[in-house]
């Protein structure tokens, strides 16, 4: 439970909205940089946003939008992978437009997008894979973004196949 001024956010069986016993990701769609953004992982174990650059490049975004910024990012099996760059785009929930730096990178991944712990922390997120949703404190109420439950499972399988680098 996490308390606000004037509201707490609290999680019971009404959100409860998931269509089987999962061990799923809590995977999410949100609206960044003017278009709708899906297979976004929330995830509160990393330190850095992440965004695909092919995701970028279907979005419209040029490359010169990309602050050349090598880092490493190293993964749980322990392997590095170097960034191409960082951006930081709006990203739109609910009446709420801010501002995220992401590490772009330009390998295969299952998802477009990853929000982690910066993001979580500066949206006052509180994410329950349980009940596949997020939900945020604003000064209107609670809002709560369901997760898509079919699309984690999707984004999972596709993580499990080797494929081509998408073009």
């Amino acid at each position: 439970m996490i308390l606000t001024k004037e509201y707490e956010v609290t999680f019971d069986d009404e959100d409860n909205n998931i269509r089987d016993p999962h061990h799923d990701g809590l995977v999410i769609t949100l609206y960044i940089s003017k278009c709708f953004a899906c297979m976004i992982l929330v995830e509160n174990g990393s330190s850095d946003n992440i965004i695909q650059l092919y995701t970028l490049k279907r979005m419209n975004i040029p490359k010169s939008e990309i602050i050349s910024k090598s880092s490493v990012l190293v993964g749980f099996s322990g392997e590095a992978k170097s960034t191409t760059g960082e951006i930081k785009l709006p990203v739109y929930v609910e009446g709420v437009n801010s501002i995220h730096k992401c590490c772009v990178i330009d390998v295969f991944s299952s998802f477009n997008v990853i929000l982690v712990m910066h993001w979580i922390h500066d949206m006052k997120v509180v994410p329950s894979t349980y009940h596949q949703c997020i939900k945020m404190p604003m000064p209107w109420g609670i809002i709560k973004i369901q997760g898509d439950q079919q699309e984690a499972k999707d984004c999972y399988a596709a993580s499990m196949k080797p494929t081509a680098k998408p073009t």
